[in-house]
């Protein structure tokens, strides 16, 4: 794979080519946006195409300023082929180092940050460039976040750190104002639509609207086969909060992140539905008959107040609240702002 075939970041991508063009490589980039929209594979493929070893039209990079902002950049890409960019897929290249929150706290701690900082001691071994890509950066945690800020106060020579977050808020102001931000966007419905039905071949226009809604224009989502069942579970989450205490309903912390996640969308449909009576404006376009159900036990005010209880207790699930308890309290919620007493079919 390669910078020409991700999909929907044309402006970002543009960016990135620039900077190849013009030699003029930012020690530190912050790609930002949703979950799932092509973040990390852009990073991964801008560390192929700085490192790349085949051989390069000389005249490609002599890109003056009067130089028109597309002319040629387009072109400026990995091979995928040659043994660095083989490597970089693999993750097996020594100059390039992809780091990721890990253990039960889903942290990235100053340790890790520490090697990082021993590794950038030393110039590229392979490579032109010495590359480091931090997944989930706003999981840095306090002491690792001081430390990153030496780090990008004192970078070293041939050298370049790739922040990646979709909670840029997250991150301390001081890391993000010494990065170049880049800003990644959700792909429009239609186009989303199309790229479904030409990845997945047996997809008819109602199922590829629907994923493209469910997805939120993110392609990692949308192309998942199990989307539609998880929202699906989801939904039974919801309804059982609504109808009865059950414990477990999360299987793990992952899963409750997700359900937090899907139960803003459900909300989302609740209140247009309460407040418009239209389906077609949906996202859930196939579940009108149960958001319909659920909506007639309730009014518009107890949806909102729900929205914004729901908001914050997803703010707050970095903190590691208990399980348990975060079910508890948000089982009273649905039964209290919901006002809903029955089982929806």
């Amino acid at each position: 794979m390669a910078l020409k075939d991700i999909i929907g970041q044309q402006r970002a991508l543009q960016i990135l080519r620039g900077c190849i063009a013009r030699d003029r490589i930012p020690h530190a980039l912050f790609f930002t946006g949703d979950e799932g929209i092509g973040k990390r594979l852009t990073a991964i493929n801008f560390a192929k195409t700085l490192n790349c070893l085949q051989e390069k039209d000389n005249d490609l990079f002599a890109v003056s300023d009067d130089t028109p902002e597309s002319s040629g950049r387009d072109e400026i890409d990995n091979c995928g082929v040659c043994a660095s960019c083989r490597k970089i897929d693999k993750g097996n290249h020594p100059d390039v180092i992809t780091i990721a929150p890990e253990g039960d706290g889903g942290q990235i701690t100053v340790s890790v940050i520490r090697e990082l900082e021993g590794a950038f001691s030393y110039k590229p071994f392979e490579g032109k460039w010495k590359i480091a890509i931090i997944d989930n950066a706003d999981r840095l945690n306090q002491s690792a976040a001081n430390a990153f800020l030496q780090t990008l106060e004192e970078p070293s020579p041939e050298s370049i750190l790739i922040l990646i977050s979709s909670r840029p808020d997250m991150l301390l102001p001081t890391i993000r104002s010494r990065c170049q931000r880049i800003n990644f966007s959700p792909l429009p419905v239609e186009r989303m639509s199309a790229l479904i039905k030409d990845k997945s071949g047996e997809c008819d226009n109602d199922r590829s609207y629907l994923l493209s809604r469910l997805s939120g224009g993110r392609p990692g989502y949308a192309l998942k086969e199990e989307l539609i069942s998880r929202r699906d579970h989801s939904f039974n989450v919801l309804v059982t909060l609504l109808d009865r205490h059950e414990d477990d309903l999360w299987e793990s912390r992952d899963d409750m992140v997700e359900w937090f996640e899907w139960c803003q969308l459900w909300l989302r449909d609740l209140a247009v539905f309460k407040a418009t009576g239209r389906t077609d404006f949906l996202i859930n376009s196939d579940m009108e008959n149960e958001i319909s159900s659920i909506t007639s036990g309730t009014d518009l005010r107890g949806i909102l107040k729900l929205s914004r209880e729901i908001y914050n207790i997803k703010n707050k699930l970095n903190f590691n609240l208990n399980k348990q308890l975060t079910l508890n309290y948000t089982g009273l919620l649905f039964k209290k702002m919901l006002r809903s007493s029955k089982a929806v079919n």
